[in-house]
């Protein structure tokens, strides 16, 4: 996997984001899942490389803040089936949050969570791959 992540610039006015320095800015979770401890090893040091990227970002300027954007597969079907991966999205968010809390020490006050619930995957990735992670995009102020 390419280890360069295009991040959002000018996501809400007065803010920017900040660009990681060849560290994806996602993790991945299990398929239906939004437990961290569920994933295997290589993904586990994966996505604890993007933790670590996140909290060194944060430690950098206590300005900052991190938004944590959470995903899940879309799903052409009832009501029922897509507000269960909205709902899927939104707890992977707030797994992630809490991870950065717990092991990190980040004050729960420095993130934003957000959920794109079943939401496409960008053109050229494997939805099902892709939209099985959240993405971290660390804000600052201008």
């Amino acid at each position: 996997m390419k280890k360069t992540w295009l991040l959002l610039v000018g996501l809400v006015m007065g803010i920017s984001a900040v660009q990681a320095q060849d560290i994806p800015m996602f993790i991945l979770f299990p398929a239906n899942s939004s437990s961290l401890e569920s994933v295997g090893t290589e993904q586990a040091i994966e996505n604890n490389d993007v933790f670590t990227e996140v909290a060194r970002l944060l430690a950098e300027d206590s300005r900052r803040r991190v938004l944590v954007d959470g995903h899940a597969n879309p799903v052409i079907g009832t009501v029922r089936e897509r507000a269960i991966l909205v709902a899927l999205g939104q707890k992977r968010a707030e797994a992630a949050a809490d991870f950065l809390v717990r092991y990190y020490n980040i004050n729960r006050n420095r993130i934003i969570i957000s959920n794109a619930g079943g939401t496409l995957a960008e053109p050229g990735r494997s939805q099902a791959y892709m939209n099985r992670r959240v993405n971290f995009f660390v804000l600052e102020s201008r």
